[in-house]
């Protein structure tokens, strides 16, 4: 075990099931924590739920946390698309080491005003933050101007460089999960899966589509938060959101998962995420099949997924000719184990630990 270092990290994350950052936050709490004398949690609402009120609250009480600190704290946060409230208890903080994770690089919230007001009719947040998007940037800009940023993949860290986010930019990898062992890909049914939150890009409105190309007898099984107001569909079993033994169940139950991914361009510039949802399935020693994107493509040349270059139709064949092969099952879960091994806690948190301090 190695020695803690002297120092106290106050860990701005979401609420516990509120997404998946907040998910990740966890894992990453429980990696980080060898390494710190404490870790002490700080809760903000996910994105559309905070008034301004809300807002001004929550910086005042972090403000109150972090002065009952005694010797070196430091600040990190999870920031992602929206999070509006955890960005805004940053600004003008002074006097105290400032990280933060940047989950949708390479800007770090893409939406400093949305509040619930601001969320709650259908166009006025597009038309605020895409109409003004110059200024947006700059204040995104200035506001992480002393933070030192991380972004999780390659291709979002180069992006954020380039747009001289931050004080300093580092590069690092989402932390593995640790999930309960379930059945080799070859013994589990013949399906498919797509998971994770729904919101646009992330595919799921190809459904249709995929069970068209599929043959009838691959079922497509759909989990994830929101999955649960997607239309039914006949060959389409919708699970809804899962955790701990559901969670098991639904990565159990499938031979592969599709990564369709595909957001829109805001202003010229993409949102360039790590997928949570791959390394769910890594978790489960579960392979994924994915569309073109430059988070995706980084990913194949790590081997940790594949990429198949076309549309809905080429990505079904692919799957088909996965998930109706034993040898090809066999090759993809070596592949896999073998990058999930990579993976290891101790590297995920390095980066943080050498800008924080600790051994």
């Amino acid at each position: 075990m190695p020695t803690p270092a002297a120092i106290r990290l106050v860990h701005l994350t979401p609420r516990p099931g509120a997404s998946g950052v907040g998910d990740y936050a966890a894992d990453f709490e429980q990696a980080v924590a060898p390494y710190v004398n404490s870790v002490e949690v700080v809760h903000y609402e996910a994105p559309r739920h905070d008034r301004a009120i809300d807002m001004i609250r929550f910086r005042r009480h972090l403000r109150e946390v972090l002065g009952r600190g005694d010797g070196t704290t430091v600040l990190h946060t999870e920031l992602s698309g929206g999070s509006a409230t955890p960005f805004w208890a940053l600004a003008g903080l002074r006097g105290v080491t400032m990280t933060a994770t940047v989950h949708d690089a390479p800007r770090p919230i893409w939406m400093p005003a949305l509040t619930r007001l601001v969320g709650r009719y259908r166009f006025v947040s597009p038309a605020i933050h895409r109409g003004l998007r110059p200024f947006w940037e700059w204040l995104e800009r200035r506001v992480v101007r002393r933070a030192h940023l991380f972004a999780l993949t390659t291709t979002g860290a180069d992006e954020m460089r380039a747009m001289r986010m931050g004080a300093t930019v580092g590069e690092s990898r989402l932390v593995v999960p640790r999930r309960t062992a379930v059945p080799p890909i070859w013994e589990r049914p013949l399906a498919v899966g797509l998971f994770g939150h729904v919101y646009r890009g992330k595919g799921f409105e190809l459904i249709p589509a995929l069970r068209e190309a599929l043959g009838p007898d691959v079922l497509i099984r759909v989990a994830g938060r929101g999955t649960e107001d997607l239309e039914p569909l006949d060959g389409v079993e919708i699970v809804g959101p899962v955790d701990g033994p559901d969670e098991d169940a639904f990565f159990a139950s499938i031979r592969t998962l599709l990564l369709p991914y595909g957001r829109r361009a805001v202003g010229g510039r993409i949102a360039l995420p790590a997928s949570a949802t791959h390394l769910q399935g890594i978790a489960y020693d579960t392979p994924s099949i994915a569309l073109p994107w430059p988070t995706m493509d980084e990913l194949a040349a790590e081997g940790a997924c594949t990429v198949v270059h076309g549309g809905v139709a080429e990505l079904a064949a692919a799957a088909e000719q996965l998930v109706r092969s034993d040898a090809a099952m066999r090759t993809e879960h070596d592949r896999i184990c073998a990058y999930r091994a990579s993976l290891t806690d101790e590297a995920a948190v390095a980066p943080y630990l050498a800008v924080w301090g600790a051994p």
